[in-house]
């Protein structure tokens, strides 16, 4: 049985910093002190109720709601979820219930565009991870993290970000290149980038969401969002997710800097 709180699980700022993408978090957090609405859906009440009040304990500003299944969670009265930021999904994942779990994500998404959703599973196929960000989810957690990574990467997600683990590209880059060679990346028409550009994209490999971006870059979230686009059209990438796959775990050649 997976322990979400350790008896000797302290907050190691070692481990966070394996995350380079959750440390900027608490630039993010709202300034007027409102806590993060959280919904957890887990049909086992027992798991669910410890991980919510391990949550709790180590971010005070988190607030905690349980649902058995995503139709409780539609179901329930619209003024107890109307505040829900982001919602959390703790699934077991396999093979046979994979297209089902990513229906499951792509309508909390077509019904609540406006909420995050975090899947807490444990997934070793890496296509599967992708698929959970194209079917709208924006964080994927692997139940390995220790707990206060899994809050910030919450975090993260409540405030725009999206949050996958560093390891799972590098892992998914390792295991393409020893079973066969990868197949290099060419750009899509024009290959130079800005020098704008290339501070986008190192942020995207390092996860940060698009307000990091624009704070440390001191320019518009909008702005941000154009050179993202443009970035992802060049690297033929479907998402920021295979943005950092792409750069990270795979040879890519062609990129040049245009001043």
């Amino acid at each position: 049985m997976t322990s979400f709180l350790p008896a000797n699980d302290r907050t190691d700022k070692t481990d966070l910093d394996q995350y380079p993408s959750i440390l900027d978090v608490n630039r993010l957090s709202p300034s007027s002190g409102e806590g993060i609405e959280i919904a957890i859906i887990d049909g086992r009440p027992l798991m669910c109720d410890c991980f919510s009040r391990s949550l709790e304990i180590i971010e005070p500003s988190f607030h905690i709601q349980h649902y058995a299944s995503v139709e409780a969670f539609d179901m329930a009265d619209p003024e107890e979820t109307q505040r829900v930021s982001t919602v959390l999904m703790c699934v077991m994942w396999s093979n046979s219930q994979a297209d089902y779990h990513l229906s499951q994500i792509g309508h909390l998404k077509a019904t609540r565009p406006e909420v995050g959703v975090v899947i807490l599973s444990d997934i070793e196929n890496f296509e599967d991870i992708l698929k959970v960000v194209e079917n709208g989810a924006r964080g994927y957690i692997p139940t390995s993290v220790r707990l206060q990574v899994a809050a910030k990467a919450i975090q993260l997600v409540a405030a725009g970000g999206t949050f996958v683990p560093p390891s799972v590209l590098f892992h998914s880059g390792r295991a393409v290149t020893d079973g066969q060679p990868a197949t290099k990346q060419q750009p899509h028409g024009d290959n130079t980038f800005t020098s704008r550009q290339m501070s986008v994209i190192e942020a995207l490999r390092r996860g940060k969401a698009n307000k990091v971006i624009a704070y440390e870059l001191n320019m518009c979230e909008s702005t941000v969002k154009v050179h993202i686009r443009n970035v992802m059209k060049k690297l033929r990438a479907r998402n920021r997710t295979e943005v950092a796959y792409i750069l990270n775990t795979t040879p890519y050649e062609g990129i040049a800097i245009r001043n």
